[in-house]
């Protein structure tokens, strides 16, 4: 079993797009003062805002759940917040090569939306499944917020193969099974499991490499970036590492994008200047956070050899170039020195 966490991008406070709790306002089931109080939220500040605290939404949600006593309310709310609703995170899920990139997306990139959860990836001999972890203290607003976010994959998957994802599909809750399940499980097309310790949902493996017929590689780079971009932009101040690695990501996904100049990575000197500071203060401070410019781009470097390398319309030195090694043979060390072979052996093998 392998396991990606996608643990940075988070905020110090916890917050969600704001177009949940807009979408809440506008049910007409209740009166927006009702639904807003307590929050220290008002009509006008929704409108006007991008984001709104998690504790803020906890209390909106609470004060939605108790006046319409229904346990869909989470469900109806990720099928109206599809996943074309949210901006450059939808527009890249959909345009991703593969359904299995898509989720990938999903689960690297949700932070431009959502940090009151946490994701990670995981492949196992069977299935391929996005899990959420909490990032809030409160479960009950976790388990709607995770009720929503399933909605919201499953109808992406649906999207991507054209029809309802049926049974093959799997999502699982950590607690036991409600009351009301029945009336919750007959809102998701997916088989519905409770009491499994863990909040996900699984395709089947061979699902991750199913190709999405609205693949845009143009459309996807684009977006990648621009969700990155969103994330430096809250978050810097709370992860220099995270947002030196996402510029790299951004990056090497320009570079991949077709017509791209091949461009050597940006340099330590030139990320310091970029972010207004020394390059001693980017040293002292990722040093902070046990880590060096070297060290995130090596690492990045590894992640895009290995996920370029499987894209057979790519030859070695194309990846090669677009990691930004001028001539192969200097790829070709690099790539021995971390995984003990050469890239065409490690492309025969997969």
């Amino acid at each position: 079993m392998s396991v990606i966490s996608y643990t940075g991008g988070m905020s110090r406070v916890p917050e969600v797009a704001a177009a949940y709790a807009r979408l809440v306002l506008q049910s007409g089931q209740m009166s927006p003062a009702d639904l807003l109080e307590g929050t220290g939220l008002t009509e006008h500040a929704l409108a006007d805002t991008e984001f709104v605290p998690a504790a803020q939404l906890t209390l909106l949600f609470r004060n939605f759940a108790e006046h319409v006593n229904d346990s869909t309310w989470t469900t109806q709310l990720g099928t109206r917040l599809n996943v074309a609703a949210h901006g450059p995170l939808g527009f890249a899920a959909l345009s991703a090569p593969t359904l299995g990139a898509a989720m990938d997306v999903m689960g690297e990139l949700a932070a431009c939306r959502n940090t009151a959860t946490q994701m990670s990836m995981c492949e196992t001999d069977t299935h391929y499944s996005l899990h959420l972890h909490p990032a809030t203290d409160d479960l009950q607003f976790y388990r709607w917020i995770s009720e929503v976010v399933l909605k919201i994959i499953e109808i992406m998957l649906a999207t991507i193969i054209g029809h309802p994802v049926g049974r093959n599909v799997v999502i699982s809750f950590p607690h036991p099974a409600p009351a009301d399940a029945t009336a919750l499980c007959a809102t998701y097309d997916s088989a519905v499991r409770f009491g499994t310790g863990e909040t996900s949902i699984a395709v089947p493996l061979a699902w991750r490499q199913l190709p999405s017929p609205l693949y845009d590689e143009s459309v996807y780079r684009a977006n990648l970036i621009e969700c990155r971009e969103m994330i430096v932009a809250r978050e810097q101040a709370n992860s220099l590492a995270h947002a030196i690695a996402n510029r790299l990501r951004n990056h090497f996904d320009a570079q991949c994008s077709p017509g791209a100049i091949p461009a050597a990575p940006p340099t330590q000197e030139e990320v310091a200047e970029q972010l207004h500071m020394t390059p001693r203060t980017l040293i002292r401070r990722l040093k902070r956070e046990d880590t060096s410019f070297r060290a995130l781009l090596e690492s990045l470097r590894r992640e895009y050899a290995e996920r370029l390398l499987g894209d057979a319309r790519l030859t070695v030195a194309d990846v090669g170039q677009v990691l930004g090694y001028q001539e192969a043979a200097n790829f070709g060390r690099a790539f021995r020195r971390w995984y003990g072979r050469s890239p065409a052996a490690w492309r025969r093998s997969g």
